[in-house]
């Protein structure tokens, strides 16, 4: 029996590893909780990537005059599940994961409120660079996805950043949100948004509940603080 490549992922993200590990050592950080490892393989894009190639649903990549960034502009089919790649980055929407911005909101008390998806397809435009050796990413329209459960994994949207940095096991990574200029880490209060560490491909990657205008950094937690970070 033919077995579709987007069913395989399907059943690819439900299998899930129970990790007992700690976003974070510092003492502000949760009582650690287990939380879900992915199949990351299942996740990936499955074309060659690399800087300036967005692969399919890409409709255009440029770097900005005068900064080190680079510029794609994603179609996002919201009624397919699918991974998109920008450069070594990538982002993996569920079908039915996108509220529709027309009537979701936007904001940190929104985040896990109901909202009507969108069925239409949406242009998202992404710039990202690895200015100071980790990722960044920062993504337009201003955009939330659809709550889901810490158990209903395979209803996450989930994002993956490339380093120029070698990554350590070692040392404990995060990606940040940035809101009226300020770095948040958001696994201090929801565990589902701990950052994993993928070794084979040098990324950081994690569940996101929305983005908008300038979203994420890669960086390592020392000591309690955010050591180094790309901004």
């Amino acid at each position: 029996m033919h077995v579709s490549m987007q069913v395989r992922r399907g059943i690819a993200l439900l299998i899930v590893l129970a990790a007992a590990s700690a976003c974070s050592d510092a003492t502000s950080a949760p009582r650690p909780a287990e939380r879900p490892a992915f199949n990351i393989q299942a996740l990936q894009p499955e074309f060659s990537r690399g800087p300036g190639y967005g692969g399919p649903g890409t409709r255009d990549s440029r770097s900005s005059p005068g900064t080190d960034e680079n510029v794609t502009t994603l179609r996002i089919d919201p009624n397919v599940s699918r991974t998109y790649a920008f450069g070594e980055n990538w982002i993996y929407f569920p079908a039915h994961s996108i509220c529709d911005p027309a009537t979701s909101g936007y904001g940190p008390t929104l985040w896990d409120s109901p909202c009507t998806p969108i069925t239409q397809p949406i242009d998202v435009t992404v710039k990202w660079s690895s200015k100071g050796g980790y990722s960044y990413a920062t993504f337009t329209p201003e955009l939330r996805f659809v709550p889901a459960d810490a158990r209903s994994v395979f209803h996450w949207v989930v994002l993956s950043l490339h380093t120029q940095r070698k990554l350590h096991e070692l040392n404990n990574y995060s990606i940040l949100y940035n809101w009226n200029d300020e770095w948040i880490d958001e696994s201090l209060t929801d565990p589902t948004l701990c950052a994993w560490l993928d070794p084979l491909h040098n990324s950081v990657y994690r569940r996101v509940k929305h983005f908008s205008g300038y979203m994420v950094a890669a960086a390592y937690s020392d000591l309690g603080g955010f050591g180094d970070a790309s901004y």
